[in-house]
């Protein structure tokens, strides 16, 4: 079954969340923002596994570190923010946006 994955990301911390092709939310989980945690977590998401990611300073870094984990890594330009953040509800909100073709400028 099919996993698509939102990322938020931060200096020290991520949050990953995890929603089904219907749309439920599966799992999030607050991730250190290192590599192997990174991989790790990812990798016990079953496949295919889709990643969005926002742009930002560590996209970049993100993409290269995941890519050979996961069957396509997106990175999303930056959305407006609307009212208090939120960093679950973003991380949802990108897999979300994934899942339902909805990445209108991918970087």
């Amino acid at each position: 079954m099919d996993r698509y994955i939102g990322l938020d990301a931060h200096a020290s911390s991520c949050t990953l969340a995890v929603v089904s092709p219907s749309g439920k939310r599966v799992g999030t989980q607050v991730v250190e923002t290192n590599a192997r945690c990174l991989i790790e977590a990812v990798r016990q998401i079953p496949e295919p596994r889709p990643i969005c990611i926002e742009e930002g300073t560590l996209a970049e870094w993100l993409y290269e570190v995941l890519s050979p984990h996961a069957q396509e890594v997106a990175v999303a330009a930056v959305r407006e923010s609307r009212g208090a953040k939120d960093d679950r509800r973003d991380a949802f909100g990108l897999a979300d946006q994934l899942r339902m073709g909805g990445i209108q400028r991918k970087v």
